[in-house]
């Protein structure tokens, strides 16, 4: 019986397929070994961090991750981060879902213009408009500066953050409600439904994707902030993770142990995050 060979095409295929599998692996290599490397110094001495280039560790340390610990004093500011977090991903989702809605399928005068108003701030560096920021919160809204509550200046730390978001987020609400068919409106309108009810009851179920991305986004986006809070947040026991992760070590000879291990606690609530919506997805079949 003769063997059949496999043609040049099937050829082809499993020669792209093997280079395409051997690129992807080189890819996650490089992307996770800096990642490794921060688990590993965080496990040893300081002098073995320059020492040993191996991502194993002589002996394991644990009292590193002690010290830094309680040096971090984790749950006070894992609890600012939170609260920082929800807020602007909430309010995110909610206002730029009804201005994505709005500028999908509300008729009404001058909406492509103001839409391309809104779209051209993407233009804007948000760097550039630090100062003037600071100065309207500071004086002419007084809700942040050294005399300022705990609620006002996380007021006044989030309002710019959800600002800031605006722009990419009505781009991608109001692209995803348009491909929504309008026969659904037509028929909730003709069964006496109010707009809100349209938009919560029938648009916003159907948008969970669109709600997704832009709630990813916007979490590491906001759980990673540092220049704004760093000029807003005045107390400090009010600062965020990343700001409290400046200070374990201010001294004049860098401990890269002590860093790792901060910025490991700092990353491993995101890990989680990760992990529990990759567990809420539903099953494919």
């Amino acid at each position: 019986m003769q063997a059949t060979l496999p043609s040049p095409r099937s050829i082809r295929s499993m020669v792209g397929g093997g280079i395409s599998y051997v690129v992807i692996g080189l890819y996650t290599l490089l992307s996770v070994y800096p990642f490794l490397w921060m688990v590993s110094a965080s496990f040893k001495e300081p002098v073995e961090v320059y020492q040993n280039q191996s991502l194993i560790p002589w002996n394991l340390n644990f009292n590193t991750w002690i010290s830094t610990w309680g040096d971090l004093n984790f749950f006070t500011h894992f609890l600012n981060t939170v609260i920082l977090t929800m807020v602007v991903v909430l309010g995110v989702l909610l206002i730029y879902s009804l201005a994505g809605y709005g500028f999908a399928v509300l008729p009404f005068r001058g909406r492509n213009v103001v839409f391309v108003f809104f779209l051209s701030m993407l233009l804007v560096p948000g760097v550039t408009i630090l100062i003037p920021l600071y100065v309207m919160l500071r004086l002419q809204v007084p809700l942040i500066g050294p005399d300022a509550s705990y609620l006002s200046t996380y007021v006044g730390l989030a309002l710019p953050m959800i600002n800031g978001a605006g722009p990419f987020a009505i781009f991608l609400f109001r692209n995803y409600f348009r491909t929504i068919p309008a026969e659904l409106r037509d028929a909730a309108l003709v069964d006496g439904c109010s707009e809100v009810r349209i938009y919560w009851s029938i648009y916003m179920p159907l948008a969970l994707p669109a709600m997704a991305t832009i709630g990813i986004m916007n979490f590491l986006a906001s759980w990673n902030a540092y220049v704004w809070p760093s000029l807003v947040l005045t107390k400090p026991e009010w600062l965020t993770l990343p700001l409290k992760l400046r200070e374990l070590d201010m001294q004049i000879v860098i401990q890269w142990n002590v860093r790792m291990a901060g910025s490991l606690f700092t990353v491993i609530p995101i890990i989680l995050v990760f992990l529990l919506l990759q567990a809420l997805q539903p099953c494919r079949r």
